[in-house]
């Protein structure tokens, strides 16, 4: 998948991404269970969807390989607010972009500097860094 690398499951920790069924997730919780007598060590994954809300979990081998989205941290300056989606330029390229207004981010209007990221074609505004 474009966007992405793969890992090993085991070598994964809390806090770090993985794909799951194609969804890019932010992993909340892992449990490793010891190998047993036949057959290796399991991981139990449970994570929440960057873009949208959705838990989900996996289990498998810790020697799997997995995909995990890479994560591209942008800034960017807000130009207009138009009802539910913000206009935003890259501070770096200046391209343009047009994205859904978090809900979790206070402190949008226009002129401030946030921070956004992007991962497998997707893009979401992640904090206000300056007014």
């Amino acid at each position: 998948m474009p966007g992405t690398k793969p890992v090993d499951l085991g070598s994964l920790k809390e806090g770090q991404y993985i794909m799951i069924d194609g969804v890019p997730c932010r992993i909340v919780s892992i449990t490793k269970s010891k190998p047993g007598k036949h057959g290796g060590a399991k991981a139990r994954i449970t994570a929440i969807g960057i873009f949208e809300p959705i838990k989900k979990e996996m289990v498998g081998p810790t020697s799997s390989k997995v995909e995990v989205p890479i994560i591209d941290r942008r800034k960017g300056q807000v130009l207009a607010i138009m009802g539910d989606t913000v206009q935003i330029m890259d501070l770096e390229t200046y391209e343009t972009l047009e994205l859904p207004i978090p809900e979790d981010v206070e402190g949008l209007e226009s002129g401030v500097e946030v921070e956004y990221i992007e991962a497998v074609g997707r893009y979401k505004i992640t904090r206000v860094i300056s007014k």
